[in-house]
């Protein structure tokens, strides 16, 4: 099935994120398996966009393409108009640190750092400058949890590990944020609390691009696009974004 016309939408700039007939191929054995089949995408900036699908279906495979994580076999990924997919691998780890902030299901805190500590550990390896300690507690103090800015995330529960997972995330003011089933490994009570405090910041002006597999947690996205079998089948603007300029406080 070929992909589907995404939505139109008229932008005086480039995409914040183009993706072009992408194509990802693992061996598993003997066999090739096939994880994206040339996709074609394009998120503007501002969009918090949810992609959804079931197990296998290449959502996250693409959402390891914007990262730099991983690189296709064929076709183009950029990002803030720039070919991420042809850079070296030096290159593409120097890029992350700036251009993407990544949250992952399983919180990836550094356990023998405390919770501030985990927050600037990115901003000193991009080289942030000498005001990157407010920062990490503003940031903590932005997601909800700078009274536990000196806890080991053993000492946390699932939603505040997660938070401090977006705070460092945010370190570096990355222009898109990449979640991959941020609650995932959440109950529901936390899994709400994270998915408000997403909600909150795209309505700041934050891009997000989520995973998951969650259809109430895709419901609250701007835009929810549908994989299956390594291929976009359906793309759909729920919302549009509250202009920021608009909202009060």
């Amino acid at each position: 099935m070929s992909d589907p016309a995404p939505p139109t939408r008229s932008s005086p700039v480039a995409p914040l994120i183009h993706v072009q007939d992408v194509t990802r191929t693992y061996r598993s054995g003997r066999s090739d398996v096939p994880a994206l089949r040339g996709v074609s995408l394009r998120v503007e900036r501002g969009e918090w966009v949810a992609i959804v699908g079931p197990s296998g279906c290449g959502k996250s495979t693409l959402l390891n393409l914007l990262s730099g994580i991983d690189q296709p076999d064929s076709g183009s990924v950029s990002v803030q108009d720039r070919r991420i997919d042809v850079l070296s691998q030096d290159a593409l780890a120097r890029w992350r640190g700036r251009a993407v902030g990544i949250v992952f299901q399983f919180f990836q805190l550094m356990p023998t750092l405390t919770a501030i500590e985990n927050v600037l550990l990115p901003m000193d390896l991009a080289g942030y400058g000498t005001s990157r300690r407010t920062r990490a507690l503003d940031l903590l103090r932005r997601v909800g949890v700078a009274d536990l800015a000196h806890h080991l995330p053993s000492e946390l529960s699932g939603g505040e590990q997660q938070r401090v997972a977006i705070a460092r995330a945010l370190a570096n003011d990355p222009p898109v944020l990449l979640a991959d089933e941020p609650t995932g490994n959440l109950d529901r009570r936390s899994g709400a609390v994270v998915i408000e405090l997403l909600q909150e910041l795209w309505q700041e002006g934050c891009s997000i691009i989520m995973v998951t597999h969650d259809e109430q947690v895709a419901a609250r996205a701007q835009r929810v696009i549908s994989m299956q079998d390594g291929s976009i089948v359906g793309d759909v603007i729920q919302r549009e974004r509250v202009p920021i300029d608009s909202m009060s406080g």
